[in-house]
């Protein structure tokens, strides 16, 4: 089963879990392993579990956004996050962005340097080693609330100015003006989204991130890095033997238990119904997603959906993967069922009921609904006899929350169990009670307990045999104001707006391919090629073009099947091999491609 981003709820979280363990498969997936596994993975093995970084940029008076556009990166993000990045640069907080295309938030900052897609990790390094070098660190925090800063000290000597500019291409001069600045002006917080997670070694670089906050002191603290507590507790009575702490063996997973999500790698998926390894796979239910889109390299995602005896698509829309289906359940919209919405991308964080405005129409009903008739039809009705209300107040029960307080809170109720401060006084829910910038943790797994840097698989460095033929670094997936990953597309209003997909080349760059404007262009990789529109754009580097994903087989009001052309799916340029062990998260940002006239032989 595949749980896709359109559905992300705690009532339906419950129920699939519970529906998956009944039945007996331990291969339940979802979208975190394409959006957030690395995030909270690095929180876990550095803060501890439960807890999640997010930066109090209202309060803070210096912030680094790594690989960010929250100008445009969702509603909830554009109006509560850029919001509060912009009152504090009016009260004269200073704003340092790092990104390969001067995007709508960079052209904001004070500071803003391209670098090379998939190095960031390199330059926090760098960033370390000039703080520490200098001692711009502050040692107090760090003797009394840190373990493992002197084993730190010893990886980042080797990553100095000069051979972090080596890799990332950002200037030594640069470095060493983002580290002074970061570590001398205080409360500052330094905060990392898609741009970072999207690569194989996003969680090392998350973690150093997170450091890099720890050794300047700027963590636990207002207008540095906050703690929001997860109200999806497995200590809720929501989560019983049933629904979350049956470890069922991960048949499928390539990834180690490292990811603390518990759910298996979409990415994963494909290759155990192709080579029905470690058995076959012959049916799969795909709740509120698109995988022919989402997923890495397309073809093989094609291959295995036909491969399938029996595929259950339960969306609002029928989208390509709902083309493949055997049966389509219509599920209801946000308008006709009722939730708990709790965002965890600002503060303070508000918990909302979701209150059901209609009935739902046609023959579509809630996931929920869906789930637990075919639980009944199944024989499990035993173990899914909860209403609504009633599940939700088991989530809620731990934090002394009930949806009757929902009910009379309209607005919302702030949720903050643990103020800022909390884990100074109280300890971190770490095996050591500190911040651990050496996992022991990590090491017993295998991994490396501190946050080294590692090369992308497909780069210009890793990959010289191939640059010739592919000497261009592809990054996908940039964030659009008119749409939300691969949905809204096909809302009339919003796809007029961006009808059709394209790539995004610099002028000089489109020139020594004798590339215009507007042109039709093929981008092709080694695992396919795809035909755009070119935008010739001087906000971004150079070596690097952009193509934004969402876009697939939506023609004339109607979806086609994926068979008949690869369409505008920048996922058929993506590789499904390539992805960070310790969370599953595929490479989508830093590959190698070529752009070419669209007149010219593709191979």
């Amino acid at each position: 089963l595949y749980r896709g981003r359109a559905v992300i709820s705690w009532l339906l979280e419950v129920y699939l879990r519970r529906f998956m363990n009944i039945y007996g498969s331990p291969n339940f997936a979802s979208n975190a392993a394409l959006c957030v596994s690395s995030r909270v993975v690095a929180a876990r093995y550095t803060f501890g579990k439960g807890i999640s970084p997010c930066g109090d940029f209202r309060n803070s008076k210096c912030i680094v956004l790594f690989g960010t556009n929250p100008a445009v990166s969702g509603m909830h993000r554009a109006i509560r996050v850029m919001k509060d990045i912009m009152e504090a640069k009016k009260e004269g907080a200073k704003l340092i962005v790092v990104d390969p295309k001067r995007t709508e938030t960079a052209s904001k900052a004070d500071v803003y340097t391209t670098i090379r897609p998939g190095t960031d990790g390199a330059l926090v390094l760098g960033l370390i080693n000039v703080i520490i070098e200098n001692k711009l660190y502050d040692r107090n925090f760090v003797s009394k609330y840190t373990y493992g800063f002197d084993r730190l000290k010893d990886l980042v000597k080797e990553y100095t100015p000069e051979k972090v500019k080596n890799i990332t291409l950002v200037s030594s001069s640069m470095i060493k003006k983002i580290a002074y600045m970061f570590s001398t002006v205080k409360p500052a917080c330094a905060d990392k989204r898609q741009g970072i997670l999207h690569h194989e070694n996003g969680t090392q670089t998350c973690r150093a991130i997170n450091i890099l906050n720890i050794i300047t002191g700027n963590i636990d603290v207002k207008g540095g890095i906050v703690f929001l507590t997860n109200l999806f507790d497995p200590s809720s009575r929501a989560f019983d033997d049933l629904t979350f702490k049956m470890q069922l063996p991960r048949k499928v997973a390539s990834i180690s238990e490292t990811n603390p999500i518990t759910h298996n790698v979409p990415s994963d998926i494909p290759k155990a119904i192709l080579q029905e390894n470690p058995y076959p796979i012959r049916a799969l239910i795909v709740v509120g997603g698109n995988p022919i889109l989402a997923w890495p390299n397309t073809n093989v995602v094609v291959k295995a959906l036909k491969k399938l005896d029996f595929l259950l698509a339960i969306d609002v829309y029928r989208n390509e993967t709902a083309s493949f289906a055997d049966i389509i359940l219509p599920a209801a919209t946000f308008l006709e069922k009722t939730d708990i919405q709790a965002p965890n991308v600002a503060i303070p964080r508000v918990i909302q009921l979701q209150q059901k405005v209609i009935e739902p129409l046609y023959e579509s009903w809630p996931e929920f609904k869906i789930i637990k008739e075919l639980a009944i039809k199944m024989g499990f009705g035993k173990y899914f006899n909860e209403s609504e209300e009633e599940l939700m107040d088991k989530i809620l029960d731990p934090w002394g929350l009930s949806v009757n307080m929902l009910k009379q809170n309209e607005s919302g109720i702030v949720f903050d169990p643990r103020p800022v401060g909390f884990y100074h006084q109280n300890g971190f829910p770490t095996e050591t009670g500190k911040v651990e910038i050496f996992s022991k943790k990590l090491e017993k797994l295998g991994f490396s307990p501190l946050p080294n840097f590692k090369e992308p698989s497909e780069s210009p460095i890793s990959k010289p045999d191939i640059v010739k033929e592919y000497s261009l670094i592809l990054v996908t997936g940039n964030r659009l104001i008119t749409s939300s990953l691969s949905y809204l597309h096909n809302l009339p209003s919003l796809h007029i707006r961006t009808p059709k997909n394209w790539v995004e080349i610099h002028p000089e760059t489109a020139r020594k391919r004798n590339i215009q404007q507007g042109e039709l262009v093929i981008v092709k990789s080694p695992r396919g090629s795809i035909k755009l529109e070119a935008k010739l754009n001087s906000s971004i580097d150079p070596r690097v073009v952009f193509i934004p994903y969402g876009w697939g087989h939506y023609y004339n009001g109607s979806w086609q099947l994926a068979n008949s052309d690869p369409g505008e799916n920048v996922n058929i340029l993506t590789d499904d091999k390539l992805i960070d062990k310790m969370s599953g998260m595929p490479n989508y940002k830093s590959l190698l491609c070529e752009v070419k006239k669209s007149s010219e032989e593709v191979v």
